[in-house]
């Protein structure tokens, strides 16, 4: 049954109709029916139009009309406030041309994509999450802005005489003025004074056109606002018939029991048994409602017009300037996982592999005091056993790789969410004394130099962390602030842990502490610093991790909150460097260890094309800020649990557990070929050069999450969702023009990854997300899982190079630009 009511604070309201036949009716506010599903024929003042899934049509207010439909009926109905839209537009004439069985024109795309975005909004806010009210009232607003700038019809529009016709030429105005001041004491003699006519010719044609006297007609106007203040308010009698413009109760009563046949009161009390019954059958059927928008969302995904989304970038680049060296800080080490995991055969195979294709120089790994690893720290020297350890960087060192070893008592953690863990163990043995902590450690540096050279260790890095804040005690979140005592013991602690490593050998790299910026600021850790500083021994390095939250407290309750700073790695690394400016601190690196777009290791964003685009972003803005970028996590192999038996499940890896390559891991390969000499940066590209006048370029599209993201439970996140988390869809043109080139031809290969290429998380979809995959299906999305490339000649003339290139939303490319000959010699 269809809602004849709209609330007086609402400007566009949405239902879902899946009725095959309606009567003939007319509302006194606009509707949009957009048909999902089946097919329908629409009647409006006696004329029929057949719509098929995917058209639209607006009935226009006080239009006759009705529609007959298919089994399998499905509609999206948008009521449109007349009142409001009249007044926003200062137009008492509202009309609108809009009927896609009719008309082609490219605005209807657009619609359709504004029009899908609500239909997947409403399914969040029915689905519970409310915070999305403001996002779905913007996309209502879209949809209008769309409809009256491109099918509202004006006097100059020939389809405008005819819409309006011989009912509309004072019907409309009557209405108008009705509408406009219901709410007050309106009679006959003033809307004759407004149309300049006499009451006798007005009152008559109201008689005739509308079948109704004017106060019927004035009644009916304020019935209908009365009705659904009855409805869906609380409000009482008397204010409602006050509101509504009617002189007393006792007239609102009488007029109200003469049309309706029953009071006010009882009108009420059986509309709202009425609700319930059909809240209950909605409820009943919500299930249901909700599989066919799904339905109708899968069939038609969001996909906007390419021509009509391109943003332009004009880039000139002189190649003779230099603007600096490019370090690979970003793949220069990796998180690989804990000591035990560098003994399975998975991480053995997978990490040499990715070596020279990421620029791994440098593997961390931490819990080296599991007790598979049969280290007993409260052991005597003659009883320490390093055997396994020894495995661990014998596998690195043959693999020519270097340690970077975590040497707290870091806990084992995968999470779902910020709020939820899957897994948590943590390490309770500590050293009982001061000297039993120097003891273990200087014995086992000395060990280290005895198997691999003091030259060999002091390539190394050994990072302490402090004990964290967050704890997921029962895998729920619990944040205790470190107190200033508690600092203080951790800089007395890397006292007696540097000291101990630098008597056995003064050169090593020994840092920490891991420290979590996000949730200090600046002038916490700055303070930090300052007490540091008074400590005997100092880091080499400051580590710090960085991930997007902020530490948010209602009452005595901590909870992460997920921050919007897409620059959060940068912000912070810039937050480090001040402090340490500051306070004067004796060090001037400043490692990143752990860094990453989301903690969560279930979150379908770690699989996208997003994820690749965001790490090219982050490395390009991050240059000459840190020697160390580990981004985490180096394999999904880390996060399998009981919950993964897919092939993707949202782990932060750069590889799927299968090994197979994920856009992030081509982020990382795409830098990596970069030629030291910059000559151009931008936070959208960065290009090198070599001292041949070769070319190689990086160049991302990447689109920053918006309020779907942020509102969505990290682990709810799903790759359908994806496609609606972006603030925009923009494709992007970069016009590269490169000046104090050698003429000739230039030969141009370009990679691409993006949703069509190079993408596991797009091909594995397309194979509809099946769970359990053969193994020659897993070879076949292996070997299918590359890169894009392409290979073009330019010609370069007057010194200058010129091309386009082109890019999807959340794209990455590497392009390599090499002269090949001379025009002259161009066959």
């Amino acid at each position: 049954m269809e809602k004849n009511y709209i609330r007086s604070d609402s400007i566009v309201e949405l239902e879902f109709l899946s009725e095959r036949k309606t009567g003939i009716h007319y509302h006194e506010n606009i509707e949009l029916l957009f048909l999902m599903s089946g097919n329908m024929t629409v009647t409006v003042e006696g004329e029929e139009f057949p719509l098929e899934s995917g058209d639209m049509i607006v009935v226009n207010a006080n239009r006759n009309h009705s529609y007959e439909g298919s089994e399998g009926l499905f509609i999206g109905r948008f009521i449109l406030s007349y009142s409001k839209i009249s007044e926003l537009l200062d137009n008492h004439t509202v009309i609108f041309w809009c009927n896609s069985s009719l008309d082609q024109n490219k605005a209807y795309d657009e619609l359709r994509f504004v029009i899908s975005r609500i239909f997947y909004q409403f399914l969040n806010e029915e689905k519970g999450k409310k915070q999305g009210k403001l996002y779905l009232n913007s996309l209502y607003y879209q949809m209008l802005a769309i409809l009256t700038g491109n099918f509202l019809l004006t006097e100059k529009d020939a389809k405008y005489e005819q819409e309006k016709g011989d009912k509309d030429d004072r019907v409309q105005e009557i209405f108008s003025y009705i509408r406009m001041n219901f709410r007050h004491n309106i009679s006959l003699h003033d809307i004759a004074d407004q149309l300049y006519l006499s009451e006798t010719y007005i009152s008559k044609y109201i008689k005739k056109k509308c079948n109704s006297s004017f106060i019927e007609l004035v009644n009916s106007v304020r019935f209908g606002h009365a009705m659904e203040d009855l409805i869906y308010t609380d409000a009482s009698i008397m204010k409602i018939a006050m509101d509504n413009g009617f002189a007393s109760v006792a007239a609102f009563n009488k007029v109200f029991k003469n049309t309706y046949g029953t009071t006010p009161s009882d009108f009420r009390k059986n509309m709202r048994k009425k609700r319930r019954t059909e809240q209950d059958r909605l409820e009943t059927h919500s299930e249901e409602i909700h599989e066919k928008i799904e339905a109708y969302l899968v069939k038609n995904p969001l996909e906007e017009n390419e021509e009509r989304y391109i943003t332009d970038m004009d880039v000139l680049v002189n190649a003779d300037e230099d603007l600096g060296t490019w370090e690979n800080h970003f793949g220069r080490m990796i998180n690989a996982g804990t000591a035990k995991d560098l003994l399975r055969t998975v991480f053995q195979e997978q990490i040499p592999s990715m070596r020279e294709k990421l620029g791994i120089e440098y593997v961390r790994f931490w819990d080296i005091y599991d007790p598979e690893l049969l280290i007993d720290i409260h052991a005597p020297k003659e009883q320490l056993n390093f055997g396994r350890l020894d495995a661990v960087i014998d596998f690195l060192i043959k693999n020519h790789m270097k340690p970077y070893m975590e040497l707290g008592f870091k806990p084992l953690r995968l999470l779902k969410n910020t709020q939820a863990a899957l897994k948590e163990e943590s390490r309770d043995s500590y050293f009982t004394s001061e000297d039993e902590m120097w003891n273990f450690y200087h014995n086992m540096i000395r060990h280290f130099v005895k198997r691999y050279g003091s030259e060999e260790v002091e390539t190394w890095y050994f990072e302490y962390w402090e004990k964290e804040e967050t704890q997921f005690q029962n895998l729920s979140y619990q944040f205790t602030p470190l107190s200033e005592s508690e600092h203080e013991n951790y800089f007395c602690q890397f006292d007696v842990l540097a000291n101990a490593l630098r008597s056995c050998i003064p050169g090593v790299k020994i840092g920490g502490g891991g420290f979590p910026l996000q949730h200090y600021g600046e002038m916490k850790f700055t303070q930090m610093l300052k007490n540091w500083k008074n400590h005997r021994e100092k880091p080499d390095f400051i580590s710090i991790s960085c991930y997007p939250y902020q530490q948010e407290k209602e009452g005595n309750i901590y909870y992460e909150k997920r921050s919007t700073d897409i620059d959060f790695v940068k912000h912070n690394l810039e937050m480090a460097k001040r402090a340490i400016e500051q306070t004067a601190f004796p060090v001037s690196d400043v490692h990143v260890t752990e860094y990453s777009m989301s903690l969560s290791n279930r979150n379908a964003m770690n699989d996208s094309c997003m994820k690749g685009a965001f790490l090219m972003r982050n490395a390009i803005s991050c240059i000459g800020q840190t020697k160390v970028l580990g981004h985490w996590l180096f394999s999904d192999t880390y996060a399998d649990f009981n919950d993964s038996q897919s092939l993707l499940f949202g782990g932060c890896g750069l590889l799927t557990k299968n090994g197979i390559p994920k856009p992030g891991l081509y982020a990382f390969a795409f830098m990596k070929r970069l030629y030291k000499r910059i000559v151009a940066i931008d936070e959208h590209y960065l290009i090198t050069e070599n001292e041949r006048g070769s070319f190689r370029m990086v160049c991302h599209n990447f689109k920053k999450p918006n309020y779907n993201y942020y509102m969505t439970q990290e682990d709810k996140i799903q790759i359908r969702d994806l496609s609606q988390m972006m603030d925009d869809r923009e494709y992007l043109t970069i016009h590269l023009k490169i000046e104090n080139v050698k003429n000739g031809v230039y030969l141009i290969k370009q990679k691409r990854i993006n949703q069509n290429y190079g993408s596991i998380q797009d091909e594995w979809n397309r194979l509809n997300t099946v769970s359990e995959l053969t193994m020659e299906e897993m070879e076949y999305l292996n070997k299918i899982n590359e890169a894009k490339l392409t290979i073009q000649e330019v010609k370069s003339v007057d010194q200058k190079l010129e091309f386009d290139i082109m890019m999807e939303p959340n794209e990455i490319q590497h392009l390599y630009m090499r002269w090949e000959l001379p025009l002259s010699e161009e066959i």
